[in-house]
């Protein structure tokens, strides 16, 4: 593009007057003076649009990473990089950002020398980026349509309505990383193929989730056989295992729900490989689940006894394991301690809203009370002791240390 009409060009001795006028010393300056037109044409604010940056960002751009708009056309923009994700959203500035090219503003000369330049735009709005935790949620509504409820309802499955690896990326606002791990918290399993998160190897390869339904008819199968079996909790066989269980479930299911249950064991079978250990407290967490759903609240001595005849005779219901999925309290009409039904998943994603429905269920918490229900509120930036510290107001009572609302008494 050709430099602007330069008629009202400066020189070297008019730029010094300048700078005296200001009680500007010219040896504070770099010997180079731009002078700035504006340019011809359309202004290049039409076309290109400013983005702030954090350090991460800087970093990832610098290693040639790609940074890339996730989402559908009715969704709020989100930016992603490899492993984060962050909300963009449009910034009035009450100054002016000229935008222009081939400036040198740090290259020193002997003498002043006078440079002509082009203002190719002028910004007053941005785009800030802030850091926010990965918008998965969608997941669930986009495959509860195609969800696995067992081998004998495959046929019925709308063959349109199956996500591969590229469809979901495109519509879910997450980094790769982020949703990787979201995968795996919701229980979504890749079926009929191997995915490697870079290309697919089998072109009818497509996630799925596990509704709860079908998770818990095949951990109580796995239990049953643990408890038939007569095995020690970490001396589960997992090719008996499946064996057992191969004709209701996807070998990709069956590894999924076994690898959420077990972990390996120290122990191993005769011939070196390894047995595995059952995770008591998952297990148990999700046996409760059931009872949960047929009746939200039950008096405390018969829900314990049920969760106890349900449960596997190696393994031993507590309390604490309740918490995230429901809450013990004290009902004064009845005089009865209750177990209360009440789901983290079921509560406000916005981080004020949870807070309250915290407090309103429940006056005091305890840290270990409450953390599964804040822990999805965390970032790399807050943890669980910085959100409380904003949003709640601690107390000690008998040695022990609790929170509740800043606005109660």
């Amino acid at each position: 593009m050709e430099i602007a009409d330069t008629r009202f060009s400066r020189t070297t001795d008019e730029v010094l007057d300048t700078l005296e006028l200001a009680n500007i010393k010219d040896s504070d300056l770099t010997n180079e003076t731009e002078i700035l037109y504006s340019a011809l044409g359309d202004n290049m604010d039409k076309y290109i649009k400013l983005l702030e940056i954090d350090d991460h960002l800087l970093e990832a751009i610098n290693k040639g990473e790609s940074l890339t708009f996730q989402g559908k056309e009715e969704d709020s923009v989100a930016l992603c990089t490899k492993n984060r994700t962050y909300d963009v959203k449009e910034t009035e500035t009450s100054n002016s950002y000229l935008l222009v090219p081939n400036t040198n503003m740090f290259e020193n000369t002997d003498g002043r020398i006078i440079k002509h330049n082009n203002v190719l735009g002028i910004f007053h709005i941005y785009y800030e980026v802030t850091e926010c935790k990965p918008k998965v949620e969608k997941l669930l509504d986009l495959l509860e349509p195609t969800s696995f409820k067992g081998m004998e309802y495959e046929s019925s499955i709308p063959q349109e309505l199956l996500y591969d690896w590229h469809r979901l990326q495109s519509e879910i606002q997450a980094s790769e990383e982020e949703l990787k791990q979201a995968l795996k918290d919701y229980l979504i399993v890749n079926i009929d193929g191997i995915i490697n998160f870079s290309r697919i190897t089998k072109k009818n390869s497509y996630f799925r989730l596990i509704p709860f339904e079908s998770e818990v008819r095949s951990l109580t199968l796995m239990l049953d056989l643990f408890d038939e079996n007569c095995w020690e909790i970490d001396e589960v066989d997992k090719e008996i295992t499946y064996d057992y269980l191969k004709e209701f479930f996807h070998k990709s299911v069956f590894d999924t729900l076994f690898t959420k249950y077990t972990e390996v064991s120290h122990k191993t079978k005769k011939d070196g490989t390894p047995l595995y250990r059952y995770n008591e407290e998952l297990c148990c967490k999700s046996l409760a689940k059931i009872l949960l759903a047929a009746s939200s609240v039950t008096e405390y001595k018969q829900f314990m006894e049920s969760w106890n005849i349900g449960t596997p005779e190696k393994m031993k219901p507590r309390e604490e394991y309740l918490r995230g999925i429901a809450l013990i309290t004290w009902n004064s009409y009845a005089m009865k301690k209750e177990v209360v039904a009440f789901p983290e998943i079921d509560l406000p994603k916005d981080t004020e809203e949870r807070f309250n429905a915290l407090f309103k269920a429940k006056d005091k918490w305890t840290v270990e009370e409450i953390t599964p229900y804040i822990l999805c509120l965390t970032t790399n930036q807050i943890n669980v002791n910085a959100l409380l510290t904003k949003y709640a107001r601690c107390s000690v009572i008998n040695g022990i240390k609790y929170y509740s609302s800043k606005l109660g008494k």
